[in-house]
């Protein structure tokens, strides 16, 4: 049987984490279990069973690494959205209790997609490029709505499209 492997949207979105946060989540995942498990039994006298210390480093390592590949998604993600990059990378971090990261996700703009006259990025819910003036979306002749390439009569004035307009 011939299957078709599709790549998942959240594997997309991963991958858009850079290399570097990469590298920083496993270095604190590797320093969280130096520090709990190596260190930490020969300074101090009280501390749990080792069993226990094993579980509080392996999750609090887990934890650590998360946060760090989320400051990278953040930063990544900014950038591609053609928002300020250092300035959400910087909230998102010392904000606390993740307020930062749920400002950002509420807040985000939406992708940008090039003009296909031009190149340009523009956002998703452009109608014209701003750089060239393409129309991004074909609008109704008569009552200037954008309407879908498919129509053939608009559905918020019923006039009939004209050819130019479905192809504009």
């Amino acid at each position: 049987m011939n299957q078709v492997q599709v790549k998942s949207h959240f594997r997309s979105e991963l991958a858009i984490i850079p290399a570097v946060a990469r590298v920083i989540a496993v270095l604190g995942f590797l320093l969280m279990q130096i520090c709990l498990l190596g260190l930490l039994p020969h300074f101090e006298r009280d501390i749990p069973p080792m069993p226990f210390l094993v579980l509080i480093s392996l999750v609090g390592g887990a934890v650590l690494a998360i946060i760090i590949l989320m400051i990278g998604y953040v930063n990544a993600d900014s950038k591609r959205r053609g928002m300020n990059a250092l300035l959400w990378t910087l909230l998102v971090i010392f904000v606390p209790k993740a307020l930062g990261f749920i400002a950002y996700f509420l807040l985000r703009k939406p992708l940008l997609i090039p003009c296909p006259n031009c190149g340009t990025e523009v956002g998703s819910d452009f109608r014209y490029c701003p750089k060239c003036g393409h129309a991004l979306t074909p609008s109704c002749s008569h009552c200037g709505r954008s309407i879908s390439r498919d129509y053939v009569c608009c559905p918020y004035c019923g006039k009939p499209v004209r050819a130019a307009a479905a192809t504009s």
